[in-house]
């Protein structure tokens, strides 16, 4: 009896480590630069879309076993195998032209010009600015610029 009881807590924590608190997260990211997107969760299920690149944003909508309901920018949802995600934060730029600044400031040095629809890899955010890095370049972006990080969200 015992050993029944410890095997089904062992097995419990297997199954669960990794997804607990995985629902308190608003998005994650492709984590291969081929990943697909089904129309349920299970590999029985049709691919309705493959994302190929590595680090694009996904809003989690729910989790099933080891499955991930999302919702990419357009608005395309379906369930993508955790295996394939990551917690890594990236984020679409969302405007037609923005900056990385230098500092959180609007008045700050402008070190970069970005493009709608280009991909930025996230390292922190407060309540307006986030901080930012693609390629060499790191500085910060205004939250309101970019799809990957909810407005209110701070890390």
């Amino acid at each position: 009896m015992k050993f029944l009881i410890c095997f089904f807590i062992f097995i419990s924590y297997f199954i669960s480590n990794g997804l607990v608190g995985l629902e308190k997260k608003k998005f994650l990211s492709t984590k291969y630069n081929e990943v697909n997107i089904r129309n349920g969760p299970g590999k029985n299920n049709f691919i309705i879309a493959t994302l190929y690149q590595k680090g694009i944003p996904l809003k989690l909508l729910s989790v099933f076993e080891f499955w991930i309901k999302v919702e990419d920018i357009s608005g395309l949802r379906g369930w993508v195998s955790k295996s394939q995600l990551t917690e890594k934060r990236y984020a679409f730029v969302i405007v037609k032209s923005t900056h990385i600044n230098k500092y959180p400031d609007s008045k700050s040095k402008k070190i970069a010009n970005l493009h709608k629809n280009v991909i930025v890899e996230v390292k922190k955010c407060d309540l307006k600015w986030c901080k930012v890095k693609i390629r060499n370049f790191n500085g910060w972006i205004n939250k309101r610029d970019i799809w990957g990080i909810e407005i209110n969200e701070i890390f």
